[in-house]
């Protein structure tokens, strides 16, 4: 039996709607891969396939990509957009968005990714992730370390 009485008498709030705005920014950045090695300073794969992205997107969150983040990988931009992801260059990937996935760090970004969390393998037990960690750490990153994820064979 729904009413439309309000809950106390001195509750005059309207009732609760849903909005169109997204729960939060989520946003994947390119490993910076090119074909050409004098040029290539990342990974082919790319961190959240458009299939994930959907169904992120689906939960209420919004999705940005970087541009050309998936090429490699054989994920196109289109591919991202006919899911519901958005498009943009690296620099407002970072600026809108509150997480960020990302295959291997972006330290050179982490001054600019203050404040955010990024979500990468970072090996934090080995000296290279130990100096990433100090550098994220520096920078006021919050750093996620995807490799510390208790992983049982039987979920892989």
């Amino acid at each position: 039996m729904a009413t439309s009485a309000p809950l106390l008498q001195n509750d005059k709030l309207p009732p609760a709607t849903a909005g169109a705005a997204v729960a939060l920014e989520l946003g994947v950045l390119h490993e910076g891969f090119s074909p050409d090695s004098r040029l290539s300073k990342g990974d082919q794969r790319v961190s959240m396939a458009p299939d994930v992205a959907e169904q992120l997107i689906k939960d209420g969150y919004g999705i940005i990509v970087e541009k050309g983040a998936g090429i490699y990988s054989g994920f196109t931009d289109q591919a991202f957009i006919q899911k519901g992801c958005k498009v943009a260059e690296r620099a407002e990937v970072i600026r809108k968005s509150s997480v960020l996935f990302s295959i291997e760090p972006p330290e050179a970004d982490f001054p600019a990714c203050k404040g955010k969390i990024v979500i990468s393998w970072v090996g934090r037990l080995l000296d290279k992730g130990k100096a990433v960690c100090e550098k994220a750490k520096s920078a006021g990153v919050m750093l996620i370390d995807v490799t510390a994820v208790p992983r049982i064979t039987i979920a892989q």
